[in-house]
């Protein structure tokens, strides 16, 4: 099942992602409005909007988090590769995202000043 999820949510926030999926959300909104309209805007239509835009809000939300985590995850896992595999690389910084604030700062610091040692001699 958990199988079944994972792809239903890729499949979605990939697809909410074209064209097709903003013409969808768009059109939508026109649904809506022509409904209202053809209602008299009244106060249940209103909640029924209410109602749906806050359930869509709601589960895209979740499917958009979802989709960072696995992005952020997977960028983690190809840049620790780069880093195993140079031999100049410090490890610490494979756990990064681990370190507190003030350790990211020293490690920051110190690519600034091999950095800098590059730039002066080639």
């Amino acid at each position: 099942m958990r199988h079944s999820i994972e792809g239903l949510t890729h499949t979605v926030a990939k697809w909410f992602g074209t064209t097709s999926g903003f013409v969808t959300g768009i059109s939508s909104i026109a649904i809506w409005i022509i409904i209202g309209k053809m209602d008299g805007f009244s106060a249940g239509w209103e909640q029924a909007l209410s109602i749906y835009i806050g359930i869509i809000t709601f589960l895209m939300i979740f499917v958009m988090q979802r989709s960072q985590n696995k992005e952020l995850s997977a960028l983690h896992v190809k840049l620790n590769e780069l880093i195993i595999t140079s031999t100049r690389a410090d490890n610490k910084v494979m756990i990064a995202q681990e370190l507190s604030e003030q350790e990211i700062s020293e490690v920051q610091e110190t690519h600034r000043k091999i950095a800098a040692e590059e730039i002066d001699h080639p």
